[in-house]
Parts: structure tokens; sequence; C-alpha cells
């Protein structure tokens, strides 16, 4: 048995710098892994794959963490069985499923001596789901691309965010169909940004999609931080601070002021954690 962390991320800043002939999107965004944890155990098997989780996980077959272990196992080798346990919230821009994928991919790989490279398991990371490479590897990174260009950066982080995760998901795919639909221009392409600010290019579309969310944002900034941000296509918003004591002091002030859920974060160096 193995015991895997497969840690959240939060998107400091993201620009949408163009888009391919096949429609898929390209960005620049500093990407950051934090301490909040989803928990895998995988148990080896002899044969087949088996998923246990929570029932909003879904049917297997579309959950990333079955389909990583399919990727890596293919149809004739070992089984496992993995166990899910959610920590980060769904269908917020923290990165939750693509994390998920990552760990099971480096869980088996140890699991089982596969003897498979960072670079090998990244490649088969790539072909589940663009932010699934990033987990497999160092954070902070500056992620170009669609998300395939992964360089770690050595950059002064806030060292707590507390995160505000309203109770609604923003799908990646409806923020960005909004995107186009309101012709929103493509940022130009430039060097790793110094932050705060936190900026993101997908927030219009993403309060088109979701106007709540300006109102969350207006109480977030009432507040004294280092800055408000929003992850990914969203639904979750961050708040950056200069120590966690700073990051709990907020979370008292805003309990009962938004309708989310309060978590209080952390940076860490990489991806994912083998627990033993």
């Amino acid at each position: 048995m193995l015991k895997l962390l497969a840690y959240a991320k939060l998107n400091l800043v993201l620009r949408v710098v163009g888009r391919r002939e096949d429609g898929y999107h390209l960005i620049q965004s500093l990407f950051c892994a934090i301490d909040l944890a989803d928990e895998i155990w995988l148990y080896p098997k002899a044969r087949g794959i088996e998923l246990l989780g929570p029932e909003e996980l879904g049917p297997p077959e579309k959950n990333l963490a079955f389909r990583a272990a399919k990727a890596l196992l293919g149809e004739n080798g070992p089984g496992v069985r993995i166990v899910l346990h959610k920590n980060i919230p769904v269908g917020a821009g923290l990165g939750g499923g693509s994390s998920n994928a990552a760990a099971v991919l480096a869980g088996l790989n140890c699991l089982y001596s596969l003897g498979k490279t960072e670079e090998e398991l990244k490649r088969i990371g790539a072909g589940l789901g663009a932010d699934v490479p990033f987990f497999l590897g160092k954070s902070p990174a500056w992620v170009e691309g669609v998300g395939e260009i992964i360089t770690p950066v050595d950059i002064g982080l806030p060292a707590a965010f507390l995160l505000v995760v309203p109770p609604f998901p923003c799908p990646t795919p409806e923020v960005y169909r909004l995107f186009d639909e309101f012709r929103l221009p493509f940022s130009p392409r430039q060097g790793i940004p110094s932050i705060p600010p936190f900026s993101n290019d997908l927030w219009p579309a993403a309060t088109a999609l979701r106007p709540e969310l300006r109102k969350i944002r207006e109480v977030l900034e009432s507040v004294e931080s280092l800055g408000v941000g929003l992850s990914g296509s969203g639904s979750a918003l961050f708040l950056a601070f200069p120590s966690r004591k700073d990051a709990e002091k907020a979370k008292e002030r805003l309990l009962g002021k938004v309708e989310a859920k309060l978590y209080i974060a952390q940076p860490v160096d990489c991806g994912y954690k083998i627990v033993g």
C-alpha cells in the first residue's frame, strides 16, 4: 500500500496569449502548488483498476485518477485499487483532478518500480489533461503553451493564502467559450511578472458566467492583504498574505460575510508527496 498527497494549485497570474487552429487556448501562467491536498491510497492487486471515493466523482471511466492508472498500467499490466478522499473543491480552478492523475502516475511508478522518468510521466500526463504535467514537477513554475511548456522558477511567494470557494463551479470550457464569444483581446507574450498584482485574463468571462463573483471580490478587497486573485477559470478566489497568522485573522473577519467555504493554504515546492 502507498499513501499520497495530491496538492491543489493556484494560478497567481494567468494570461491568454493566443489560440491554436484546433481551438485550444495558449496561456502564460504562474502556477503555485499549495498544501490543500486530496489523499490517495494505492493498493496493489493482480488485475484490473478499481476506484473508490465519494459519489460525486461520477463514473470511474471519466475520472482522471482512474484514467491515469489505465494509461500507465495498460490492459495487461498489474492492477490497483485507488481509494480517493477529496479535500480539494471540484470545479473551482484548483486543479484537483489533474493533481490526482499526477499523484497516481507517480505513485504507481513507485509502487511497481516501473522506472519511468519524470519526463516520461509528464508525456503520459499531457495526454490526460493540460495541467497534469505541472503537478509532476517542481513549484512554482511558469507554464506556457497549452500547459506543456513548464519552467520552474525561483520567485518570492506570499507565505499564505486564504481560498474563498463559492458554492458553484465555473466549468473551464464555458469560461473559455465566453472569452471567445466576447472577443476579448489576447495579452502580449511577456516574461515572468512580479507579484502582486494577481492578474487573470479570464476574469471578465468568469464573471459573465457567474456575476456573483464580482460581489464576493468586492468584500474580499475590503480586507487588508497583498492582493486578490482568481485561480484558473474559477470559481475559487484567493487573498495573499505575508504570514499564516494574517490569513487566519482575515478568515475570522470574513466568516458569515461571504457565501463560500474558506481554506487557509501555504505554498509547497512540488505537486504531490509520497507519504509512505
